[in-house]
């Protein structure tokens, strides 16, 4: 899979495209973090799934593209 640049460390999100499954995979930085086993990043994360039902929209694409959650790790036959 062709990984996509986004600025500032991917902390400059797609707003434009929020249903952007790829910024969640390659440039979310709380959920690469969390997926790596950054314990700040799986904190964060764990808020923001109960805050928001399910994540935030690229997560949501993701989970809709790849069937996992964002917190969980693509199995390498599903890419």
């Amino acid at each position: 899979m062709e990984k996509n640049k986004y600025g500032w460390m991917g902390l400059k999100a797609p707003f434009n495209k929020l249903d952007d499954p790829e910024y969640c995979e390659s440039g979310c930085p709380v959920c690469t973090g969390a997926r790596k086993g950054n314990p700040v990043a799986k904190f964060i994360q764990r808020i923001e799934m109960m805050v928001t039902s399910g994540g935030c929209p690229w997560g949501k694409a993701r989970e809709k593209k790849y069937g996992v959650k964002p917190h969980e790790s693509i199995e390498p036959d599903n890419r």
